[in-house]
């Protein structure tokens, strides 16, 4: 049989081919997936579950000028960006100058956002058609594309509440029903869909009518207008037939016309389905079941594939992030922490949305389920949550990456600084975090966190602080937050010797009157080989201060260096807005200090995107090479000799 894939440039290459050629050519894109996600890593479950309804959009629609289709959260998009030019690419996907693992409107005119986050595809949608409509296109369809595990998202349930009042928009809402997001999808709402998605006798009883309509359709292909109207009846209230749980119910009474449910892996259905829904003229939701991650090898493991590991092979060649670099990730640590603490205190729970893996709350929920919730994909439910636990007299660890607890800034406000709740905010993912690039890097947190009052804010240099930081939080008597990474930690026998601290307190790592390296959470090993390459290179002692905190700032600390440094440089993972230089520059002017020996290392005014996490410190000017160069810049020093080797792996 002759390979149809490599003859699709474009969507006007699917469109040519006859319906018959469409389930092979579904076949030929997994497998390509599947090669290439091998060499890049990536999301690899999502992409696999939505081929059939990819290609059915794309042979139905015309997205590049006409129609508009937006897919949620983003993790979707490999048969898209197969289908629509950039097929030869995808070899580059997530690495560095290649691809971004999300639509993104500057790669083509087919992505019309760059999503990167869950339940965000509805509010857009409902806008792009309203504006469609009120400038005259009509007849102009707008596509959004969600999962069930993002449609319990507050901003999608709110746009769901929107766009049911307008009778006359044409919005299509394709439902892809995989009981699954990062996690397995929890909630009521979840449980609601499963009844449908195991219901033999309403999905089989479905499918019956829909073959009966389409026979009446194919023997009477010049059916008068009073004919298809009693057809479109008959489909619009086929639910009422079926004996089992009707989900047409919940978006029938919120104003949308409700189609399904249907196989999502059933290419004619699928087109039949959106032809069928897309002249109605109004919302309307097809709820399409399709299976996560169908055809990967290794299908029973549904966590394994829904990001992917790339090949050794990528990343064998890039240096480390520091010399000492080498122990288990950050995360595995927080898990092994709060497990103990959760041992020897009965009144400690803990609170995730959607992030068990990720965030290390598997063995915690294994050996904990009554003291562990995964509340799904609500980030500001489960910061209120976490409040009304501790206003309960609870202790109470919220993991959340820092990107996405930038949902949730109103309840970080309101639910708890306000009022000075005892809730510990773990952001995992702080900093850069490689592969999925600008939309997940966690470089706003400290900006977000540090403005609120009542609020201590603080990042750990290695496994040993983050482990008294858990500690010194939970027992705390209001909000903390405890920025890490997700990267490895120090070798165990490289780590410097730690004491106990209390809030607020830096520590002087290396001493030095040549200048200072204030560091803050996972740039002082950075630092400290910075430091050390230069006094090798120029014989300067470059002074390094492990800040800890970033609210509240070491006073003692800060008024010594500044008492005695010619320059002092401000070194984060973070944006300069906002972040750590910017508290200690205020510092300095409200307590009379000398602001005009800072240097600002940090990511300047842009966005930083994919690559490997080193590859992204490199793009920031965060590498060991970039610290140094700039702390030489500054003072005034020649470049003499490449950066130490020990920092290349």
């Amino acid at each position: 049989m002759t390979a149809l894939l490599p003859n699709i440039n474009g969507p006007e290459d699917l469109k040519a081919l006859d319906q018959r050629d469409l389930p092979p050519l579904a076949e030929e894109i997994r497998a390509y997936i599947r090669d290439f996600t091998t060499h890049t890593g990536g999301h690899i479950g999502s992409g696999l579950g939505v081929v059939e309804m990819t290609i059915a959009l794309h042979y139905l629609f015309e997205f590049k000028d006409h129609d508009h289709l937006i897919l949620d959260v983003g993790h979707q998009c490999y048969p898209h960006k197969i289908l629509t030019g950039r097929r030869e690419e995808m070899y580059s996907i997530r690495q560095r100058d290649g691809l971004s693992g999300f639509p993104d409107p500057k790669e083509s005119p087919y992505d019309r956002v760059k999503t990167g986050h869950g339940g965000t595809s509805l509010t857009t949608a409902l806008g792009m058609a309203v504006g469609l409509q009120q400038a005259g296109k009509k007849d102009s369809r707008v596509v959004a594309v969600i999962g069930d595990g993002a449609l319990q998202e507050g901003s999608a349930l709110e746009a769901l509440n929107h766009a049911g009042s307008f009778s006359d928009l044409p919005l299509i809402i394709v439902l892809n029903d995989n009981n699954m997001g990062i996690s397995p999808a929890v909630g009521a709402m979840s449980t609601f869909f499963s009844k449908v998605r195991t219901g033999k006798v309403y999905r089989t009883a479905s499918r019956n009518v829909r073959l009966a309509l389409r026979k009446i359709e194919e023997d009477a292909p010049r059916l008068g207008k009073f004919a298809r109207d009693v057809v479109e009846h008959m489909r619009a209230g086929m639910h009422s037939l079926m004996p089992q749980v009707n989900p047409g119910t919940f978006f029938e009474a919120l104003g949308f016309f409700y189609y399904g449910p249907v196989d999502g892996h059933d290419i004619p259905t699928l087109i039949e389905s959106l032809q069928n829904c897309s002249n109605l003229g109004r919302p309307v939701v097809i709820h399409a079941i399709t299976e996560k991650g169908k055809g990967y090898a290794e299908e029973p493991d549904r966590l394994c594939y829904h990001a992917g590991k790339p090949a050794k092979k990528v990343t064998a060649h890039l240096p480390k992030e520091f010399s000492a670099q080498g122990g288990p990730a950050y995360t595995d640590f927080f898990t092994e922490e709060v497990l103990e603490i959760m041992r020897e205190d009965e009144s400690v729970f803990a609170l995730t949305p959607a992030m068990l893996e990720g965030s290390g709350m598997n063995p915690l929920l294994k050996e904990f389920p009554e003291r562990v919730h995964d509340v799904g994909m609500a980030e500001q439910h489960c910061v209120g949550m976490a409040q009304g636990l501790a206003l309960a007299g609870r202790k109470v660890f919220c993991a959340v990456y820092s990107t996405f607890m930038q949902r949730a800034i109103d309840q970080l406000f309101q639910e708890v600084a306000l009022i000075n709740t005892p809730v510990v905010f773990a952001l995992d993912r702080a900093g850069v975090v490689g592969p999925d690039g600008a939309t997940h890097n966690g470089v706003f947190d400290i900006t977000y966190c540090r403005m609120f009052p009542n609020m201590v804010v603080m990042a750990p240099r290695d496994a040993t602080e983050l482990r008294a930081m858990l500690r010194l939080s939970i027992n705390h008597s209001g909000p903390t937050a405890i920025r890490y990474p997700r990267t490895s930690t120090p070798k165990t026998s490289s780590e410097r010797a730690a004491r106990s601290f209390e809030i607020g307190e830096a520590e002087l790592l290396e001493d030095g009157r040549d200048g200072c390296l204030l560091a803050y959470g996972a740039m002082v090993y950075p630092a400290l080989d910075a430091a050390a390459e230069i006094e090798k290179r120029h014989g300067k002692r470059i002074a390094v201060v492990n800040a800890r905190f970033v609210k509240p700032l070491d006073e003692r600390t800060l008024k010594r260096e500044f008492g005695r440094q010619p320059v002092i440089f401000t070194l984060e993972d973070h944006v300069i807005a906002g972040g750590f230089g910017s508290a200690v520059a205020e510092h300095a002017v409200q307590h009379g200090l000398d602001a005009s020996k800072l240097e600002f290392i940090g990511i300047d005014d842009h966005w930083v995107d994919h690559g490997q996490r080193v590859e992204a410190l490199a793009m920031a000017g965060l590498d060991v090479p970039s610290i140094i160069a700039r702390v030489e810049a500054k003072l005034g020093l020649e470049s003499t000799a490449p950066v130490n080797e020990a920092t290349v792996s």
